[in-house]
């Protein structure tokens, strides 16, 4: 698997001339961009979502915390329009 330092050498953004004069923050961020879009290519929703718990679950158990709680709020608290009333 490449690293966002591989990424900082990829010919996508050494021969992309916006990055020539960006800042390195910049050009980091746009690595990490580059970095997470091959490795979620091709994936599906679930997939992706699947990937991004494990690993936040293995972020908190890399500090001795507790898996983050995940709340399904699927087709509930819809706000409903109210009408409006003229005083």
């Amino acid at each position: 698997m490449k690293t966002v330092t591989d990424y900082l050498n990829d010919p996508r953004i050494l021969h992309d001339p916006a990055m020539a004069d960006a800042l390195e923050p910049i050009r980091r961020i746009h690595a990490i961009r580059l970095k997470m879009q091959d490795e979620t290519a091709g994936m599906t929703t679930a997939d992706r979502s699947t990937l991004h718990k494990s690993n936040a679950h293995a972020f908190f158990a890399s500090l001795g915390l507790p898996p983050p709680q995940y709340v399904n709020l699927t087709d509930q608290g819809r706000l409903k329009p109210i009408a409006a009333t003229v005083s």
